[in-house]
């Protein structure tokens, strides 16, 4: 399941003088609120592998107060215990000390999910963790190792809130549960939110603790209610004493941690458009209303005649402990923050500050930028320049003296002697050559960031893959999730874009495996898209089935054409008909005419004439039968 904290992990210390905040990367950045300059960095060994999943800071005081047994086994002599809890990826904590710029140790083995959150004891020598593998697990800070681990919910677990005195502690799933830590049993359950709570905070009304005078506030995932939950085990009325109304979801929040007797407690918010709201409430009763903020904050840049005003987020807001309970916000972007402090009680109920976009970079033009400056330089140095540096033309001035004939070979002459072809590709300059387009790297980032579908659409829509396979080679490492939700929402679109789109796909998936293996959330995008894909080709089985019986009757159906008219083909025809021409019409009018003739001739012959003809004939038959004759005779008597 995918993380529902809907903030990046980042920490105020307890006094908010510092700031802690890990970039998706894993870089580790600790800023100072007062100067809003960045203090220390650093990167893990491990920062691609396991990011930062939560940090929250370590009680801080000097090392000379800490018992002389432990102060050998682990820290040295005036060193200050300064450290930072980061939860990681792959379930183990790392301890970063302030002190050195340096990892102190890393605690391993204790979960085999990520880390939500992180919560301190007061001492400084224990922490406890809550994570996705739904366990909760007592560390000891000297040692490294485990003293306690037991379920903390059928769900997995997401917030972690130890009460003063280290004898009870609150973890929140999507109900909040009580813990006696000596017997590790739930004292009262809490349920009001339907989604996960991501967020706890402990109030109280005295600064000595006790679960009566005692209150915990929560906030949830797509919830647009704050609650707060009375901690005395007593109280049959487990449902949420009171609750605080806001505009949009919530995504960070921080409160006084003890309400004086002539204050009311502040609670602050920041809501997921990057607005800051503050709450003023006695926590002495139920109330049957939400109540509603008291000074509501937002942030945007002065604008101009040729630029409208932009809103500027307000990422994280702590509530500082002085008497003047002031509000220290942080703005911008978290690559370079904005940090500002500002006094509660001077605030108006709606207040809209005016300030520069840290994000962008200011360039003040002077106001001679058009016309042209050229430095002052000696009469008697020699500039030399790429134009002068070129054979200079002839001209008329100066010396009236004849140009000499040289008899000097040119270039060209000298290149055609030594043998080279300028009119191959290598004698032909680089600059003949147009620029190659083979990536659209910048414009795909460009549309990824802005949002803007008209470049995302022309950018995805190509279909060379060499383009394809360029681009997603030198895209930028933040934009790679952006493309991936890209493409799989425009994968669950009309099928026809298909084809196009699993290239990109598999473009991705195989340059940036390494990377998206890093991102456990990305799991829900490309299962859904496995799952379309799958349903998709689903009939793919049958339908090749379907093809393929076509075409074996559609190939019989051809055979058996094509065997007709071979047949035909080579069958002889039994009577041709030809139709004659008309020369051969007037020769069989001759011959049917001479025929003609010979039948009028016929009939005019007499019956004597035919008995002499008849008797010509036979006579003619007698002689040649006795010439016959002689000669078989006279062959016998030559053979005898």
């Amino acid at each position: 399941m995918a993380n529902p904290i809907p903030n990046s992990p980042l920490s105020f210390s307890s006094s908010g003088e510092y700031l802690a905040h890990s970039s998706p990367d894993g870089t580790l950045k600790l800023w100072q609120t007062s100067t809003a300059t960045l203090s220390q960095e650093y990167t893990p060994s491990s920062h691609l592998s396991a990011t930062c999943t939560c940090i929250n800071w370590g009680p801080w005081r000097d090392a000379k107060n800490t018992p002389k047994k432990k102060k050998r086994r682990k820290s040295g002599a005036g060193e200050s215990l300064q450290l930072v809890a980061l939860g990681t990826q792959s379930g183990d904590v790392l301890l970063y000390s302030v002190a050195k710029g340096d990892l102190q140790s890393q605690m391993t083995d204790g979960h085999s999910d990520r880390v939500n959150d992180i919560s301190w004891c007061q001492d400084g020598y224990k922490i406890f963790t809550c994570s996705s593998d739904r366990h909760i697990v007592e560390w000891d800070v000297l040692t490294g190792k485990i003293k306690n681990k037991w379920k903390g919910d059928k769900a997995e677990v997401y917030s972690l809130c130890l009460c003063p005195g280290d004898m009870y502690l609150l973890s929140a799933s999507r109900s909040i549960k009580l813990w006696d830590l000596q017997k590790r049993e739930v004292l009262k359950t809490f349920t009001g939110h339907a989604t996960e709570v991501f967020r706890l905070l402990l109030a109280s009304t005295s600064q000595e603790f006790s679960l009566r005078n005692s209150y915990v506030m929560s906030a949830a995932v797509n919830d647009r209610l704050l609650h707060a939950w009375n901690l005395d085990p007593s109280a049959k009325d487990k449902s949420a004493l009171a609750s605080f109304a806001l505009p949009e979801e919530p995504v960070s929040m921080s409160i006084s941690r003890y309400q004086e007797s002539d204050k009311a407690m502040l609670l602050a918010s920041v809501t997921q458009n990057g607005h800051l709201l503050v709450f003023e409430h006695v926590l002495n009763g139920k109330c049957k209303k939400s109540l509603q903020p008291k000074v509501s904050i937002q942030i945007a840049t002065p604008g101009c005649k040729d630029d409208v005003p932009r809103p500027i987020p307000i990422l994280a807001v702590h509530i500082s402990c002085d008497n003047l309970r002031s509000l220290v916000m942080v703005y911008g972007n978290f690559l370079k923050p904005s940090i500002e402090k500002l006094e509660y009680g001077s605030l108006e109920q709606e207040v809209c500050l005016v300030r520069d976009d840290p994000s962008q970079t200011i360039v003040r033009q002077e106001s001679e930028v058009t016309k042209i400056k050229t430095p002052d330089t000696s009469r008697e140095v020699m500039q030399l320049a790429p134009g002068h540096m070129a054979p200079s033309q002839p001209t008329m001035t100066g010396s009236k003296k004849k140009r000499r004939k040289s008899n000097e070979m040119s270039m060209e002459d000298r290149l055609n002697a030594m043998g080279f072809d300028q009119s191959s590709d290598q004698a032909a300059p680089a600059a003949t050559h147009p620029p190659q387009a083979d990536t659209l790297a910048t414009l795909l980032t460009q549309g990824l960031q802005s949002q803007d579908k008209l470049i995302i659409n022309n950018v995805l829509q190509t279909n060379n893959e060499k383009i394809i396979k360029n681009t997603v080679r030198r895209l930028p490492v933040p934009v790679v999730i952006p493309l991936v939700k890209e493409l799989s929402r425009r994968m669950h679109g009309h099928a026809q874009v298909g084809h196009v789109l699993i290239k990109w796909v598999k473009m991705v998936l195989t340059i940036h495996t390494s990377y998206l293996m890093t991102f456990p959330e990305i799991v829900d995008t490309l299962s859904s898209l496995y799952q379309m894909m799958d349903y998709r080709v689903g009939m793919f089985s049958r339908l090749s089935k379907l093809q393929g019986k076509l075409e074996l009757m559609l190939s019989q159906v051809t055979s058996q054409t094509q065997d007709e008219e071979e047949t035909v083909a080579t069958q002889q025809p039994m009577l041709i008909y030809q139709e004659e021409s008309s020369d051969e019409e007037m020769d069989m009018d001759d011959v049917l005419q001479s025929h003609s003739e010979s039948e009028d001739n016929w009939e005019d012959l007499s019956d004597m004439e035919v008995n002499e003809a008849q008797e010509e004939s036979d006579e003619a038959l007698e002689s040649d039968e006795a010439e016959n004759g002689a000669e078989m005779q006279e062959s016998e008597s030559d053979s005898d």
